[in-house]
Formats: structure tokens, sequence, C-alpha cells
């Protein structure tokens, strides 16, 4: 059956879907997309897919918000605006606090939430994975991206009902661009990023379905795409486990989401990454600079980095260890 649609029977009462326990999970740092729209960049990132699907004629209204958005952002490309622009750093910063606001304004947390997944929405017409959750290369790609090709649908809906909790723009080219974030009233919440334009506004009731916004390309993302977070009670979903983009259904229909477990995956993920150190080059740094700090010889980092000249640039990470 190739039902897209799903509904989270936790908008019952919570005392009558999950145990009760107490919980103080972990917050991972919170990290953008890097799709890049380049198959053969993007091939080379960890597990990326790049499903074939049949086009998906637009819509008028997605044309018309797609083309708006566009010119939108050329008249806005100005050099004032990157100079006012908050940097990566500040973005993901904020986006954390964010989030970690939506989880304190929970009036009671579970350790366990079990959802229908037969009657609400995946939120793109979009088939094609382009970016899967997990690990790349020195970082947590913390959702799924979905590619939205030139000509196809890039409507955006809700995948579950909830109520909208924040609709922020963190820049033309920083972070997640123009996203919502949605908090289902369960303990769990709903990142869509890389928006061209929303059509909801905070403090909005919103079902399974409705219209949210149009995919796009802002924020850090070259190649118009939709990333989409889950979390449950402060920790990280893979959105894979319970969606199956691209057949646009369900893994099962109902899908209990156990706290112990998604932290548990968490925590192996961090025990992977704590394994190498990384670092990102700022202006002024040299490769003696950064060995010295790392306690290793130059001769050893370049080598760790496939480097066969000593020259670097800000913004490039090294692998230290």
């Amino acid at each position: 059956m190739n039902l897209k649609r799903f509904v989270i029977l936790c908008a019952l009462p919570i005392g009558l879907m999950a145990s009760e326990v107490n919980t103080d999970a972990t917050t991972a740092p919170v990290t953008e997309s890097e799709f890049s729209g380049n198959a053969s960049l993007d091939s080379a990132d960890t597990g990326n897919i790049d499903a074939p699907a049949a086009a998906i004629p637009a819509s008028e209204e997605s044309k018309a918000a797609v083309a708006a958005a566009d010119t939108e952002s050329a008249a806005d490309s100005t050099d004032a605006d990157d100079e006012n622009e908050m940097t990566q750093e500040e973005a993901d910063a904020e986006l954390a606090a964010a989030m970690d606001s939506l989880q304190q304004d929970s009036a009671k947390l579970t350790s366990k939430l079990v959802l229908d997944m037969t009657t609400a929405f995946i939120p793109t017409e979009s088939r094609r994975i382009a970016g899967p959750y997990g690990m790349r290369t020195y970082r947590m790609h913390r959702g799924v991206d979905l590619g939205l090709c030139h000509g196809e649908d890039r409507t955006i809906v809700a995948a579950f009902a909830g109520k909208v909790k924040l609709v922020r723009n963190q820049g033309r080219r920083k972070g997640y661009g123009k996203y919502v974030i949605i908090d289902h009233g369960n303990g769990l919440t709903t990142l869509y990023a890389h928006l061209a334009s929303w059509k909801v506004k905070v403090g909005d009731q919103v079902q399974a379905g409705d219209t949210i916004g149009i995919g796009g390309n802002t924020g850090r993302s070259f190649g118009a795409h939709l990333h989409f977070e889950m979390k449950y009670n402060g920790v990280y979903i893979d959105p894979t486990t319970v969606f199956n983009f691209q057949e646009g259904t369900f893994v099962t229909a109902m899908a209990e989401i156990d706290q112990d477990k998604i932290q548990a995956v968490e925590d192996e993920y961090q025990k992977e990454l704590s394994k190498h150190r990384y670092y990102k080059v700022r202006s002024g740094d040299c490769l003696g600079k950064i060995a010295k700090k790392y306690g290793i010889s130059v001769g050893r980092l370049k080598q760790l980095n496939n480097m066969k000249s000593d020259r670097i640039r800000p913004g490039q990470v090294l692998r230290c260890s």
C-alpha cells in the first residue's frame, strides 16, 4: 500500500499512550545540511543515495512561490546583507537553543511514543534521498535530505499534526536558511529546512498534510532540497526508521519510538566520532600551528589528510588524529 499519511496517536492525553519516566536526554550538537546538488560529489558522501523517481508536475502555487523566492533572493544579494548575516557557529547555536527551549516547554516527558503511521503525510513528493541520516566524515548529519529537482512540486507539508513553534530565517548562506519547527505535543518535534518560503506562522495549529512552505535552496545549501529532522525528548531520530521515503510509505503501520533505544544509537555515533579529532581552519592558521595544537608532526597531519602541499584555506576541515 503506497500510503503517505501518518497520525500521532499520542495527540491523546500522554498518559494514555506512554509509560511515564523522568528523563535527562543528552542533546547532540545541531549540524546543518551540506547537500551540494552535484551527484558526483554527493555520492561520495557517506551512504548517499540518488534513487530514480518519475517527474512530479509542480503545482501552480509551488511554481509561483519558487519564482517569487528566486526573485527575492536576487534582489537581496548585496554585500551589506552578507556582512549582517550571522556566522555559521551563531546559526547552529541559535537553533540548538530553540530546540532546547521546546523540550523545556513540554509539560511531561515520556519514555515511549506510539505512532499510527497510516493516516499522516511524508513531507514532500520527492522520493530521492540525497543525503541520509548519519556520520559525514567529521560530523553528524541529523536529518534526511530529499532532493527537489527542477519541475517537481516543491510543496512541503507537515508530517504530523501539531503546533508551529518557530519560523525563522538564518540567512541566505548560513545554517538552515528558512526553516519551520513543529511541536507535536508529546515530546516529538520536526524541523523542515532550506525552504524558499513559509505558509505558516508561529502559533498555527496544523494537521498532517497541511502545507507549511515551499522547498528551496536557502541557507547552507547548494541545491534545492528539504532537510527533514525528527527529535523525541531532545534525542535525534533517524527518520528512515519510521518512513520509507523511496516507496512513499512507512516502515511499519504502528511504530514505537523508545527513548532508551534511540539514545543508545546516539551514544554509538558519539563513540565513533570521539575516535577522531578534527579542526576547522581559521584565517592566519598554518600547518605547524595546527600540528602543535594536537601534538603531532606536520608530516603526520598531511598524511592524515592526504595532502601533498602545505597550503590550507579558512573553512577547511583537517583530521588531526
